[in-house]
């Protein structure tokens, strides 16, 4: 039993200590992948730097290269003890774990356009260091675990070498399955840290190169966002709005935002900025229509006299056929999180903002779509007095 516990605790530190070694600042995708991240390093943001002294430099040097030592000591004890015919005690959360994996969607899609992938993650990345949810240094380092703990059961599930949905391209963010699945991760950790709701910590900034260069820093982050529910809202804010911009500076077309247009050039502006998510093969197509929320109605009182709070909401209703996060949506729902890389619905909703617009989301997930509805706050809909009472509770 000793034995068992030591073996375990072995590979613990030596896990630990590896990863703290190899972890670098960036937007949560490209450390310790097992492939290569095309085009990546050129698009690699350090967002901090600060410098240190030279003997603070060799001093924290000279420790990693004895921490890195000790890790592969601890390592081999550990592997032996695993070859010993024993079953490992740590196998990470299989499909019936604490927080089970989803099972994976095998299905065809496009390559997602690289720059726009780039651009969600790296913008949910900048978006989490600006708002001071966490620690990046750790941050990363819990990234790259939660990483390694699903890998082998997402890629499982893709292995058909005859067929095309068959292969994940670890460290392609051009391939959809990937993509969906480093979104997953990366917006898992994300909620893991807010949920740690650390307003104040250290904070490891500094310069990489050959030998890394640290300072420690205290950060503390604005009292506006101390609660779970307003740091979600305006992480979700920022997010969209780098990613409507990122599609209106990648195209020709002109929106113009105008305060409260006429229901029909909203809907227009819509279909317009799912033309161009199709174009850069975010999906396979998409649907949109017109929908409403009936108006509670008093069958006893004429239309006119009807109360305010009782009108219905005109809306918009977006269905993505095969987004490249069809499946990472519904695994961080699967999972109990609330912030979710809806980046489509994110999009629409920095649009509306824009054209001060408020609005309620309605979200609905199946086997190849997601749908969401956009109520339009004073959009009223048509109220006639056969329409269905009740109301409808969204997200």
């Amino acid at each position: 039993m000793t034995g068992r516990v030591w073996a375990i605790s072995a590979l613990f530190v030596a896990v630990s200590a590896e990863t703290q070694v190899s972890s670098k600042p960036g937007w949560g995708c490209a450390v310790g992948h097992s492939g290569t991240l095309k085009g990546l390093e050129a698009s690699r943001h350090i967002s901090k730097v600060a410098g240190s002294s030279r003997q603070v430099l060799i001093t924290r040097a000279e420790q990693r290269r004895r921490s890195l030592a000790s890790s592969l000591v601890a390592l081999t004890g550990g592997l032996l003890w695993l070859r010993s015919g024993e079953k490992s005690a740590y196998a990470g959360p299989q499909w019936g774990g604490s927080k089970p994996l989803l099972r994976p969607l095998n299905i065809p899609r496009d390559r997602i356009d690289m720059d726009t992938a780039i651009t969600m993650m790296r913008s949910s990345y900048d978006v989490t260091d600006m708002l001071d949810v966490c620690p990046m240094d750790d941050f990363q380092t819990q990234f790259y675990k939660k990483r390694i703990q699903y890998q082998s059961e997402y890629t499982s599930a893709f292995y058909s070498p005859d067929s095309r949905s068959g292969t994940v391209n670890i460290g392609d963010l051009g391939d959809p399955q990937y993509f969906d699945y480093i979104s997953f991760v990366q917006y898992a950790v994300i909620n893991d840290q807010i949920d740690r709701n650390r307003q104040v910590f250290e904070e490891a900034q500094g310069v990489f190169g050959d030998e890394a260069q640290f300072e420690t820093k205290i950060v503390i982050r604005d009292t506006k966002y101390s609660d779970k529910a307003a740091l979600i809202k305006e992480h979700n804010r920022r997010v969209g709005d780098l990613l409507l911009d990122h599609l209106l500076n990648t195209t020709d077309m002109k929106i113009s935002f105008k305060a409260r247009p006429a229901f029909d050039t909203v809907l227009s502006d819509v279909r317009k900025l799912q033309n161009l998510l199709v174009a850069k093969r975010f999906c396979g197509a998409y649907e949109l229509t017109e929908s409403s929320r009936p108006a509670r109605v008093d069958p006893l009182k004429p239309p006119k006299n009807q109360p305010s709070d009782n009108q219905g909401e005109r809306g918009i209703t977006v269905t993505w056929e095969r987004p490249c996060n069809l499946w990472s949506q519904q695994a961080l729902l699967a999972q109990g999180y609330t912030l979710r890389n809806d980046f489509e619905a994110k999009i629409i909703e920095a649009y509306l903002r824009r054209c001060e617009i408020d609005a309620r989301i309605e979200s609905y997930y199946r086997s190849l779509f997601v749908t969401h509805t956009f109520y339009l706050d004073g959009y009223p809909a048509p109220m006639t007095s056969s329409a269905p009472g009740g109301s409808v509770v969204a997200f």
